[in-house]
């Protein structure tokens, strides 16, 4: 299921068990798949190839210098170096990406524009930095949020990219349909740190019939699916996924919506249940740009 691969996860559990020091802040990159991974490990996904078609992963988080410090009255931080090609292709020329003192532990605030050296703020900084040694962080998602809610109720922290993310057009064959993007901690091969589908929709739990198509149920019909949306289905978070004749794996297709009562073209052979979501599938075909824009690349951490 998406969210936190086990890489991710086992580092905040021995972090909070008091075994071991999380790693390294990371730079990060953005990587698109055409198929999800199918386990937390990140295996059997499918990311698009960089065979001759111009795809490679997009860095959106790193670690720079400063040529000095700033106080709390600027809104100008000068790199101790020109801004490189992945800052300033966050969004238009930097604007939303987030500023953090990772040295002080500081938030500073969000990128305006940048131009050569010059990185100018939406508002004042936040903070003072202390040198020109502190360590700044630009991101292309912000702070994250806090959950929402009481039990059973509640919404998960999490995070959405505040500066919009383009990747180089595509080329030969394209980049095939997307339904998924992951961030990793090299710009090939590395660490997988999270994953999502893209689409920012909620898993909502259902039950399912033992029919030809089996008929799932969800509490409202507000969160039944139209006809034709493509879902995908875990047992992860609660329910047993009825036996089936086909798979409950990839991505499935809506039909039958009657009320709150719809089908995903799985033959089954007993009752369960399990939960879905909507997703988004994106074609980028040859000579297509892919950007996507803030606020719709979410992270979540149940």
């Amino acid at each position: 299921m998406s969210g936190l691969s086990d890489y991710s996860a086992e580092n905040v559990l021995q972090y909070i068990t008091g075994n071991r020091a999380t790693p390294a802040l990371p730079s990060v990159w953005l990587a698109l798949f055409t198929t999800a991974p199918t386990s937390d490990a990140g295996t059997g996904g499918t990311e698009v190839s960089t065979s001759g078609t111009a795809y490679a992963r997009v860095q959106v988080a790193g670690a720079l210098t400063l040529s000095g410090s700033f106080t709390t009255s600027s809104t100008a931080l000068t790199l101790a170096s020109t801004a490189p090609a992945w800052l300033l292709a966050l969004g238009t020329n930097g604007s939303g990406v987030n500023v953090y003192d990772a040295t002080n532990s500081q938030q500073i605030g969000t990128v305006s524009s940048i131009t050569g050296t010059t990185v100018t703020l939406t508002t004042t900084a936040a903070h003072a930095s202390s040198g020109a040694s502190d360590s700044i962080v630009f991101s292309a998602w912000p702070a994250a949020s806090a959950s929402t809610g009481g039990e059973p109720a509640t919404v998960p922290a999490n995070v959405t990219n505040g500066a919009a993310i383009t990747f180089a057009q595509a080329t030969g064959s394209g980049f095939g349909t997307v339904t998924s993007f992951g961030l990793y901690d090299a710009a090939t091969s590395g660490n997988l740190l999270a994953w999502d589908y893209i689409g920012n929709f909620k898993w909502i739990p259902f039950t399912c019939t033992s029919a030809s198509p089996g008929v799932l149920t969800v509490d409202a019909t507000a969160d039944a699916p139209a006809n034709g949306t493509a879902c995908v289905v875990t047992a992860k978070y609660g329910g047993t996924l009825p036996t089936t004749g086909g798979s409950w794996a990839g991505v499935l297709t809506s039909a039958g919506l009657s009320g709150a009562t719809f089908n995903l073209g799985v033959n089954t052979t007993g009752i369960g249940g399990g939960q879905f979501r909507q997703i988004v599938q994106q074609s980028i075909p040859v000579n297509v740009t892919a950007s996507f824009s803030a606020s719709t690349l979410t992270l979540t951490a149940a």
